[in-house]
């Protein structure tokens, strides 16, 4: 009868266990979209990703600075799951941030700039799958080539760079979505392609090509060519003479005597050495993309210079140098700058300025002046006096929108001689930025709280109370709180104050102080009649945290309370027998989930979080069966000496609802706690 009942309870714990993943998969959210950036120019970009099902793709995007609201774009295609949406009338050189449809995940591109701005790609060889991201943090390419293919076994390395950068290969644009939504020619190892960047024009040169038809461009300040070295030479070694005497050689000389302000600058040469050679002007370098390698190095293209970064050898190379007569350029006097040494720059680009008169960088220096004396110096009355030469001086500049921006901005907040501005950037933007402890954040903050009551009725003073509580919304939500309602009460004109009341709620939802936050909310549905939807919606967020936290206090206590029961109720302890007889089932689940998982593995965040719930589904079978099988074995088997006899539906019965509220709680908890959003499924 024992095992009989241990039996019934084991199966009808499986049963259920297989129930609720089979209701699991099927209510499981889709697989999140992964677009690709594709086609980027200076004012348009295309996105295209795939999906399960069909509809008409929709992306939304805005400038990833501008508080503004979102524009969309929609496919011209008819419903479909492979989706191209193009996005037209952008700024150049400009991020901007994006979404697929009411998808919550946000990515960036950026569009290409004006051929007389800076700008940096990376070029990667090798299986780099495990600092893919950690490179595209670092180095901020605008894109990625690739020249030497990972081992075949390697997953897609690019899969998270996809919806952020365009990704190149030997034989042109790379793309997961092109691959799959078309059935292109296989291409050719031979093929050559180009690719027009800003001020750059690329040319990736194989065989069988004729490379003075890719040497004509008409916008391009600078060209390079990444090539493999036995195309230039039949021996393939790379030496200085038989470099000069290869036919590319002479054809990229021929072209720089022709086209002296667009000239063929460097080559790159794949191979395993560390070489470099500047023959007639031109630079040939060697990238060692041999077998087995991986690395990668950053180019910076301006438009007098240009330089190779090889970042795990820390080794840099010039690519490209302006004439002798005119060392001293825009980009020397930047990296001044970005050295700390913002006066000696400031100089550097007066000096540029007087002796470069009718050059096209002119104006760049001008807005340079301006933004050291705005955003280092902090020099205010200096910069407005440099903004404004550059509007006057060069009204259809490209710079000159942004200059009139911070005219405006540093107008508006002139009053006190620009003494609140002056200190509240220095904290924001530098001190605020070096705090190393909590204490030194604190004193910063309390220094802002002290600059308000200096100047309270200062113009600046209600953007620096917002800031405030900001800052202290992660940190202190006590006294975020009371920032924000200073803020509504000292300053209601604000553009903020009004959204406080909101921002009050957050401050307490972030908390988890779900009941402040229901409160406030509730506060500003009386003030806040237009944004009734969206309170609503918060105020029953907060309902359902408040609930799951209810429920997993209740789990916690069902499963103290029943193993508790288990293990001290007479005779005390656990026997041996029913651990075994436990671990046939939980061995069973362990395998039926695993494959389960392994074949919706798409559905989870990561393979760890899917093992980590197989194990947890699985020992909440065990705990189940062992301690529902004990507490029914304790409670209806007969003591010595008694004559009652139970029949064996009663028991069964007993132990099977014992365990499936032991399993129950098990596997709330184990959702709860790994990963709460899965309670959408079962609608919590």
């Amino acid at each position: 009868m024992k095992k009989t009942c241990a039996l019934l309870t084991a199966l009808f714990i499986i049963a259920a266990a297989t129930v609720l993943l089979i209701v699991c998969l099927s209510k499981s959210t889709p697989a999140p979209v992964r677009p690709e950036v594709l086609n980027v120019g200076t004012s348009e970009v295309t996105i295209a990703w795939l999906s399960e099902k069909k509809y008409k793709g929709r992306v939304n995007y805005k400038p990833a600075a501008a508080q503004v609201e979102p524009s969309s774009a929609v496919e011209s295609f008819r419903p479909s799951n492979k989706h191209e949406v193009a996005i037209t009338g952008l700024s150049p050189s400009t991020r901007y941030t994006y979404r697929i449809g009411d998808s919550e995940t946000r990515f960036q591109f950026q569009t290409q700039p004006y051929p007389n701005t800076p700008f940096s790609f990376i070029m990667v060889w090798g299986d780099i799958s495990q600092r893919a991201l950690t490179l595209m943090m670092d180095q901020m390419p605008e894109f990625i080539v690739w020249l030497c293919a990972p081992p075949e076994q390697c997953p897609d390395q690019f899969a998270d760079l996809r919806p952020y950068v365009p990704i190149y290969g030997p034989q042109g644009p790379d793309s997961v979505f092109l691959k799959t939504a078309t059935e292109p020619p296989k291409p050719d190892k031979n093929d050559s392609w180009k690719l027009d960047w800003g001020g750059l024009r690329l040319v990736l040169l194989n065989e069988g090509t004729k490379l003075e038809t890719m040497l004509n461009v008409d916008r391009a300040h600078t060209i390079g060519i990444i090539t493999r070295p036995e195309i230039l030479t039949s021996s393939g070694i790379i030496e200085a003479k038989a470099l000069a005497r290869s036919p590319i050689h002479s054809i990229l000389i021929a072209h720089n005597k022709k086209n002296p302000t667009k000239p063929a600058a460097f080559v790159g040469l794949t191979g395993r050495t560390h070489e470099t050679a500047q023959i007639d002007g031109i630079v040939y370098f060697t990238i060692p993309a041999g077998v087995g390698d991986s690395g990668a190095v950053r180019i910076d293209i301006d438009v007098e210079s240009a330089s190779a970064h090889f970042i795990d050898q820390q080794r840099t190379i010039a690519l490209k140098q302006p004439p002798l007569k005119e060392r001293r350029t825009c980009e020397q006097c930047r990296r001044l700058a970005d050295n700390g040494a913002y006066e000696q720059s400031v100089k550097a680009y007066e000096e540029f300025i007087a002796t470069h008169q009718g050059h096209f960088q002119i104006d760049d220096a001008y807005f340079a002046i301006a933004e050291i004396y705005d955003e280092k110096l902090f020099r205010f009355p200096d910069a407005l006096k440099w903004y404004n030469r550059l509007t006057e001086e060069y009204p259809a500049g490209t710079l000159t929108p942004l200059a009139k921006q911070r005219v405006k901005y540093l107008s508006a907040y002139s009053d006190h001689n620009f003494e609140p501005l002056a200190r509240f950037e220095r904290i924001r933007k530098i001190e605020f930025a070096r705090r190393q402890t909590p204490r030194q954040q604190d004193s910063l903050l309390q220094q802002v709280d002290s600059l308000i009551t200096e100047y309270p009725d200062c113009k600046l003073a209600g953007t620096m109370q917002y800031w405030l509580a900001n800052q202290y919304r992660q940190a202190n939500p006590d006294k975020a709180v009371e920032a924000y309602r200073k803020l509504r009460e000292k300053y209601p004109h604000h553009d903020e104050a009004e959204q406080t009341l909101m921002d009050v709620g957050r401050t307490y939802y972030d908390a988890e102080r779900y009941a402040e936050a229901i409160s406030a909310y509730k506060e500003a549905l009386t003030q806040l009649p237009s944004l009734e939807d969206a309170i609503k919606a918060q105020i029953t967020r907060c309902k359902r945290n408040m609930r799951r936290i209810h429920v997993a206090f209740i789990s916690w206590a069902a499963l103290a309370l029943i193993i508790a029961a288990s293990f001290f109720a007479k005779p005390a302890g656990i026997k041996l027998s029913t651990i075994i007889l436990a671990l046939p089932p939980l061995a069973l689940l362990v395998i039926m989930l695993s494959f389960g998982g392994w074949l919706i593995k798409e559905q989870f965040s990561s393979p760890a979080e899917m093992l980590l719930l197989v194990i947890c589904f699985s020992g909440a079978v065990g705990i189940a069966s062992m301690f529902s099988t004990t507490l029914t074995d304790k409670i209806f088997t007969p003591r010595p000496g008694s004559a009652r006899k139970t029949a064996g539906i009663l028991p069964a019965a007993a132990g099977s609802i014992t365990g499936l509220i032991l399993f129950i709680a098990c596997i709330y908890l184990a959702i709860y706690y790994i990963n709460v959003h899965y309670l959408i499924v079962v609608g919590m």
